[in-house]
């Protein structure tokens, strides 16, 4: 039974790697599940890691799960007052 519905741009932390890493939604895609469920297919953006810029990683929704305040504070730590652009002064 699915109990949380994600959406384009909710931090999220994929569950099967070995170390946390937060994630941006980027895409989600509703599909059927056997036993008359539901689920979603996310098309995630990884926001820190190993992977080159531009990667993008495919995930079932019971695959991840939200990231929360805290991870979602830290990925924004430092960033100025325009999404992550300097303020020159």
């Amino acid at each position: 039974m699915r109990t949380t519905v994600y959406q384009v741009g909710d931090r999220v932390v994929p569950v099967d790697l070995p170390r946390q890493l937060v994630c941006c939604v980027e895409a989600t895609d509703d599909v059927a599940v056997d036993g008359g469920g539901g689920g979603q297919i996310l098309t995630l953006r990884p926001l820190d890691g190993p992977w080159d810029q531009g990667t993008t990683l495919v995930r079932l929704d019971s695959s991840v799960r939200p990231a929360g305040r805290h991870a979602e504070a830290r990925t924004t730590q430092g960033r100025g007052a325009r999404g992550g652009m300097a303020i020159a002064s």
